[in-house]
C-alpha cells in the first residue's frame, strides 16, 4: 500500500508548500570534509553510500526537522540553486520542492510493504507474561496493536522488546498508574513540575510510565489534547491512551535514544536503559523477551 496516502495529499496543501518555501539551504559536511552539492535520490547512481547517508541521519538527528508527525520526520536537506529545487529527506526517501511551480512531489513513489501477520493476540501477551491475567491482558491488547502499527514497532522482534518492557513497567498489566502517590516527584523541576501538587497529579501513567508535568504536556501536544488541566492527566491511564502513550514514548519522546534501533539489535540491557534509565527489573525483562522470541518463532 502506499505510505500513508494522507502525507501524499499533505504536501499539496498551502500551509506544507509555504512551510517548505521558507527552507534555506543546508550544507552537509561529511567526515571526509566534502561538502553536500548533490541531492539524495535512492535509487539512482547520484545515490550515497551507507556510511554517508548514516552520518546525513546523525547531522539530522541533532537538528530540529521542518516537519514531524508519528508516520515521518521531514529535514532539509540541500538545494540545487539554479535549478529551483530543494531536495528533503523523509524516511530516507527524497522530496523535492519545485520553487518554480510552488509544488512538491516524490522523486521515487513512496511504498512501503504491508507486512501481514503482526497482530498480536491475547495468547500470545499471556504467554510472553504468564503471571498477567487474561482479563487485564484483554484489556489492552486492540489498544497495543494499534499503537505498535503507529509508531513502527513493526517487526516481530521489536514487538518482542516493547511487550517484555511493557509487560514490566504496568506490573504484569496489572496497572497503568504507578503505584506510589508520587509525592517523591514534587519540586521536581527536570520533570517540569514547577506547581505546587505536581508531584502527585503527574505520577506515572500508561503502560510506560509517564511521568511529570513535562512529558505529560509533550505528549498531549502530539495529539493535540490537553492532558494538564483538571483532572485531564487522569485519561492517560485509561484505554486508547495508556497504550498509544507507550508507543509514543518509545519512538517519539525517546527519539534520540533510537529504541527501536536497540530493539534490532536484539540489545535487551540497551533498550532497558533507554525506557527506565537504568536496570531496574533487568532479570525480569530479559526473562520476558526471550518467552516473547519464542512465541515469535525468534531464533
Amino acid at each position: 500500500m502506499e505510505y500513508k496516502v494522507r502525507i501524499k495529499n499533505l504536501f499539496s496543501r498551502e500551509n506544507v508548500i509555504d512551510l517548505l518555501k521558507g527552507g534555506r539551504c543546508t550544507i552537509f559536511s561529511a567526515a571526509s570534509g566534502e561538502q553536500l552539492l548533490r541531492p539524495y535520490i535512492p535509487g539512482t547512481a547520484a545515490s550515497f553510500s551507507p556510511s554517508t547517508l548514516n552520518r546525513m541521519h546523525q547531522f539530522n538527528a541533532g537538528r530540529p526537522p521542518v516537519q514531524e508527525t508519528h508516520d515521518y520526520a521531514l529535514y532539509y536537506l540541500s538545494s540545487k540553486g539554479g535549478m529551483e529545487k530543494d531536495y528533503y529527506l523523509v524516511d530516507s526517501r527524497c522530496l523535492i520542492y519545485d520553487r518554480q511551480i510552488q509544488w512538491a512531489y516524490w522523486e521515487t513513489p513512496l511504498i512501503v510493504p504491508v507486512v501481514e501477520g503482526l497482530e498480536v493476540t491475547a495468547a500470545q501477551i499471556k504467554a510472553i507474561c504468564p503471571p498477567a491475567s487474561m482479563s487485564n491482558i484483554k484489556k489492552h491488547v486492540t489498544h497495543l496493536n494499534e499503537a505498535m502499527r503507529k509508531y513502527k514497532i513493526n517487526t516481530r522482534l521489536r514487538q518482542a522488546h516493547f511487550l517484555a518492557q511493557v509487560a514490566h513497567e504496568s506490573d504484569h498489566f496489572n496497572t497503568a498508574r504507578e503505584y506510589a502517590d508520587g509525592s517523591k516527584y514534587e519540586g521536581r523541576l527536570d520533570l517540569g513540575n514547577t506547581e505546587p501538587g505536581d508531584g502527585k497529579r503527574f505520577r506515572g501513567r500508561g503502560l510506560i510510565q509517564l511521568t511529570g508535568r513535562d512529558v505529560y504536556k509533550k505528549y498531549g501536544a502530539y495529539l493535540g489534547k490537553n492532558f494538564i488541566d483538571g483532572t485531564n492527566m487522569f485519561q492517560v491511564e485509561q484505554e486508547p491512551y495508556a497504550s498509544d502513550s507507550a508507543g509514543w514514548f518509545w519512538l517519539i519522546y525517546k527519539k534520540s535514544k533510537d529504541i527501536n534501533g536497540r530493539a534490532d539489535r536484539d540489545d535487551v540491557i540497551a533498550v532497558t536503559r533507554a525506557v527506565n534509565g537504568g536496570r531496574n527489573g533487568l532479570t525480569e525483562r530479559i526473562k520476558y523477551t526471550n518467552n516473547a522470541k519464542t512465541v515469535f518463532g525468534i531464533s
